[in-house]
C-alpha cells in the first residue's frame, strides 16, 4: 500500500471514529433535538437554522433536508436558513454590528413555539449568543451544536434547550461530526412523522 493510501485509510479510520465517539457523547441528546424539533412540527411551528462558515454550510444543508427531503419523498418539512441576502447583511454590519446578524432575523421571524438550530464549533460566536438570547425573548426553545468546550453557548441554554456537543477541538472535526448528527436528525425526523421504512 502506497504512503497516501495508507494515509487515507488513517483519515478514513479516525473519521469513523470520531463520528462514533460524538454518538456515545449524545445518542440522548440527539434524541431529544428531534422530539423537540417533531413536537414543534406537528403544531405547526418552523425550525429557524444558523451558523457561521462551515456551521452555516451545515445549516443550509439540513434546511434544504428539511424543504426538500432526506432520503424518501415526503412532504416539505418547515426550515429556513436566518442568513441574510448580501443587501440586508451588509446593512446590518454597517449601520449595526456582526453580532446582530442572525438575532434580528430571529427577531423578525421567529414566533412562539419555534425552534432555534444553531451551530458555533466555537460554542462562543457572538452572532449566535445574541441568536439565543433574542429566541428565548421570543419563547422559542434551542437546539444548539458545540464544538470546544462549548461553555458560552452552555451558560445561555435554558432547562429546555438541548446541547449536543462534540467532543472535538478541531473545526474539521467539528463540522463533521455535525454534519453527520444533522444527517441522523433528518432521517429520524422523518420516522417520527412518517414512519420507518422498510428498507
Amino acid at each position: 500500500m502506497s504512503d497516501i493510501l495508507e494515509r487515507t485509510a488513517s483519515w478514513f479510520d479516525t473519521t469513523r471514529e470520531q463520528i462514533q465517539d460524538n454518538f456515545l457523547a449524545n445518542g440522548e441528546a440527539l434524541v431529544a433535538a428531534v422530539e423537540l424539533i417533531v413536537e414543534a412540527m406537528i403544531g405547526g411551528h418552523r425550525v429557524l437554522c444558523c451558523g457561521n462558515g462551515g456551521s452555516s454550510a451545515n445549516a443550509q444543508a439540513f434546511v434544504a433536508m428539511m424543504i426538500h427531503r432526506y432520503h424518501r419523498e415526503r412532504p416539505s418539512l418547515p426550515a429556513h436558513l436566518l442568513t441574510p441576502d448580501i443587501p440586508t447583511f451588509s446593512a446590518i454590519v454597517g449601520e449595526s454590528s456582526f453580532a446582530d446578524v442572525y438575532a434580528r432575523p430571529v427577531r423578525a421571524y421567529g414566533q412562539s413555539g419555534d425552534i432555534l438550530l444553531c451551530m458555533s464549533a466555537t460554542g462562543q460566536a457572538i452572532n449566535i449568543l445574541q441568536a439565543i438570547d433574542a429566541a428565548h425573548d421570543k419563547d422559542m426553545r434551542i437546539v444548539a451544536l458545540t464544538g470546544y468546550d462549548g461553555e458560552d453557548i452552555a451558560r445561555m441554554l435554558h432547562e429546555t434547550d438541548v446541547q449536543i456537543h462534540a467532543p472535538f477541538d478541531r473545526h474539521a472535526a467539528i463540522h463533521m461530526a455535525h454534519h453527520a448528527v444533522l444527517h441522523c436528525m433528518a432521517h429520524l425526523i422523518d420516522e417520527q412523522l412518517f414512519g420507518v421504512e422498510n428498507d
